[in-house]
């Protein structure tokens, strides 16, 4: 069931998960408390008071920042663990069953929706009438997107693309959108400034955590993030026609502008990113000029604030790309995949685990070069480590234990050259003049399986462990000991 926002976050509060706070001060207090709130106790944060505006307008963050919000996001128990939700997301959201069941959730389009309850329009629109905040002492500025969805149409086609890339508040009626090379929603703007036409485009700045999530990963060109959250709940998203563009707004959104781009750009960051660091600098961007603006009665945006590992959503991608890349492995033909992880620590893009169930030579290395290179594990990625069956990948403790006693550096190390990146990239080398399309890095593929031949005679040698079956009979005889 797709579970509206407001009712969302009344469940999280049920949960015991949701603190208030009052009085916080949008110039990084937010942003400090989202920072330490992700290291600490992971409370989903409501943020209300906020200096210089009137009681009501609110922000919101640690959507996603765990297991539990994530259930709570699908409607499932709060118990629901790391691998049971890679399952979920891979049972419902393989490349097959798409393709089945995408097309029959289209997004189901409304009359009427709260989001009207307030408009501002032309001269009237004013952007700092909304808590922004400035989340990151060295940001360039006050970001209103961080948790948004950002959406654009094909000009060639219907499709609709639901991106989550970061916006800036540039004046009254002006946003800077950041969208790397490659993403969908820059696809679509390149197409109508190529043809010298104005983008039209429209943001939800508040609605529920599922759409953000599924706006944040990579979604198959020419389905839309609406139909692909639809058969993730097997619900159809309610939208509504927005009145400048005619572009589908979610029907729960809190806040949300219709506007348009054209070739117009303007100094857009720094702001600290997923990678945790500022590494895309200034530069010019996007420039959105607002036509209008809707907002409920005390609207809440949805926040969240990037950096160093772990933080506010770090969490979320985990399950989500990690089912992605395990369907893309099954669909090539791998066989024996045990599990997939995308670990937070590698901010879910740059370091990846696949375990298997090693059946032939070359199987674990088969696994790791296409779990390295498929869109939903190619982008801004790092390392894939290739563990046996034995191995939780969600467990970072066995993985490099793993890493440890089963590898040989000299032999268990491959390098993958001129791969898919970007400027947001720490590493990556930066010029004025180059294009998005033209960052690129490298993987490092690791191996750290039993090697095959030791395995199939029995030759490996034998790890220190109890078998499950006498650690159940102990854990039943002295349960009052070990629980």
């Amino acid at each position: 069931m797709l579970i509206e926002f407001r009712k969302w976050i009344e469940r999280v509060s049920n949960a015991g998960l949701l603190k208030q706070v009052n009085g916080a001060d949008w110039d990084l207090e937010i942003g400090v408390l989202t920072e330490m709130n992700a290291r600490g106790k992971k409370y989903t944060l409501l943020f209300d008071e906020i200096r210089g505006y009137p009681k009501g307008h609110r922000i919101l963050v640690g959507s996603l920042i765990d297991s539990k919000r994530v259930a709570l996001a699908l409607d499932l128990p709060v118990q629901t663990s790391n691998l049971e939700l890679v399952r979920l997301f891979r049972d419902r959201l393989s490349s097959d069953e798409l393709s089945r069941n995408a097309s029959d959730f289209p997004p189901e389009t409304v009359s009427d929706a709260p989001l009207f309850e307030n408009r501002m329009t032309g001269a009237q629109v004013n952007l700092f009438s909304f808590p922004s905040p400035k989340w990151h002492e060295y940001d360039g500025g006050r970001y209103i997107g961080t948790a948004d969805c950002v959406i654009t149409k094909d000009p060639d086609s219907d499709w609709i693309n639901v991106g989550a890339y970061r916006v800036m508040v540039q004046g009254e009626r002006e946003l800077g959108v950041h969208i790397s090379g490659g993403h969908h929603g820059r696809v679509h703007i390149n197409k109508y400034l190529k043809r010298k036409e104005k983008c039209p485009i429209a943001i939800s700045f508040g609605h529920t955590p599922l759409l953000f999530a599924v706006a944040g990963i990579e979604v198959p060109d020419g389905v839309s993030e609406f139909n692909y959250a639809g058969a993730l709940v097997k619900e159809r998203v309610k939208v509504v026609k927005g009145p400048v563009t005619g572009l589908p707004i979610p029907a729960d959104s809190e806040i949300a502008i219709e506007g348009f781009i054209g070739e117009e750009t303007k100094d857009e960051g720094p702001f600290g990113e997923f990678a945790g660091y500022y590494a895309g600098g200034v530069a010019k961007k996007p420039l959105i000029k607002v036509e209008a603006v809707y907002y409920r009665n005390n609207p809440i945006i949805l926040g969240t604030a990037p950096g160093r590992p772990p933080y506010d959503y770090s969490y979320f991608r985990c399950p989500l790309r990690a089912a992605l890349i395990w369907d893309v492995l099954e669909k090539a033909g791998i066989p024996d995949v045990n599990g997939v992880w995308c670990h937070e620590a590698g901010y879910t893009r740059a370091f990846t685990v696949v375990s298997i169930k090693q059946g032939y030579v070359g199987h674990a290395r088969q696994a790791g070069y296409i779990a390295s290179m498929c869109r939903p594990g190619g982008f801004a990625g790092r390392y894939v480590v290739v563990v046996d069956e034995d191995i939780d990948p969600s467990n970072l403790y066995d993985v490099v234990w793993a890493m440890c006693s089963r590898t040989d550096p000299a032999t268990a190390i491959d390098i993958i050259r001129d791969t898919w990146s970007t400027p947001l990239d720490p590493m990556t080398e930066k010029s004025e003049d180059k294009l998005y399309e033209e960052y690129s890095g490298s993987r490092a593929l690791i191996i750290a399986c039993k090697p095959f031949g030791a395995l199939i005679r029995n030759k490996f040698p034998r790890v220190v462990e109890s078998s499950r079956e006498i650690q159940a009979r102990v854990r039943e005889k002295w349960q009052n000991i070990i629980d």
